[in-house]
């Protein structure tokens, strides 16, 4: 999470006492501070982090070889990731403020949280989507299987953020969806977007741009699929947010099979 938005969020004292919704722009933090942990607070905050690629397939598109795969972000933090946003003058986009509930279940809003925006997906129409909520990696690996160096990234970075799958049955975990399908109302000018604990915003294999360049690579490769991939949401940890699957390349009659590499860390 960006310092800046660190230093913003510790209004600590005020949105421990005031019963209203609170902002965090009205206190400053101590630095470097979290604000779920921030015991005044007590927030509850979302933890984002990604299955590992599955469903993998190779598909070459003109001179590009592309490696396409499910992937799913799930919320198992112990409250909802929610974003809302409000269009002003440009019809494109809408600046992000992240909410966080405390424990009474009073929001307190983070902006600065990135932007929602008006996203065409070919044969479907337009969405309204959270930009940057996930990216797909490539990286080098070392001997040990440990990521060397990023080396490509692929073109799905826009999300819906929504609950498809209810992914564990836990107590903070609600039986029924709560954040729908995005948006396609080019109209709506207040939108709320979010995955609840224990549910996941799933995009299969085939789905738009859920791909990454594989074109002209040799050896063993670490495929990542990171959320969160710049930093502009707040969670519990910022530590867990990437999965990786080890490939080897260039595929073997279609497969990607980690032949002779090493386990990966």
């Amino acid at each position: 999470m960006p310092g800046l938005r660190r230093a913003a969020c510790a209004l600590s004292i005020l949105c421990a006492l005031l019963a209203a919704p609170a902002s965090a722009e009205d206190g400053p933090a101590g630095p470097g501070t979290s604000p779920c942990e921030d015991p005044l607070l007590a927030l509850r905050c979302p933890n984002l982090r990604m299955d590992p690629p599955s469903d993998l397939h190779v598909q070459r598109a003109g001179h590009v070889l592309r490696l396409l795969a499910t992937n799913h972000i799930v919320n198992n933090g112990a409250g909802p990731l929610e974003l809302r946003a409000t269009r002003t003058s440009d019809p494109r986009y809408a600046k992000a403020s992240q909410v966080i509930y405390d424990r009474r279940g009073r929001p307190v809003y983070f902006p600065e949280a990135g932007y929602v925006y008006w996203k065409a997906i070919p044969g479907q129409g337009h969405y309204w989507k959270y930009f940057r909520a996930a990216r797909f990696e490539l990286w080098t690996v070392n001997p040990d299987g440990s990521r060397a160096a990023m080396i490509r990234t692929g073109p799905k970075l826009s999300y819906c953020l929504r609950d498809l799958d209810r992914v564990a049955g836990y107590a903070r975990s609600p039986r029924r969806a709560v954040y729908p399908a995005c948006s396609q109302d080019h109209a709506r000018r207040e939108l709320r977007l979010g995955v609840s604990p224990g549910w996941a915003d799933v995009y299969p294999w085939h789905y738009h741009e859920n791909w990454i360049s594989i074109t002209g690579l040799r050896g063993c490769f670490a495929f990542v699929h990171r959320a969160d991939p710049t930093g502009e949401l707040i969670e519990e940890r910022e530590d867990d947010n990437a999965a990786q699957r080890m490939i080897r390349l260039p595929p073997r009659h279609g497969s990607v099979a980690p032949r002779g590499c090493p386990s990966g860390r």
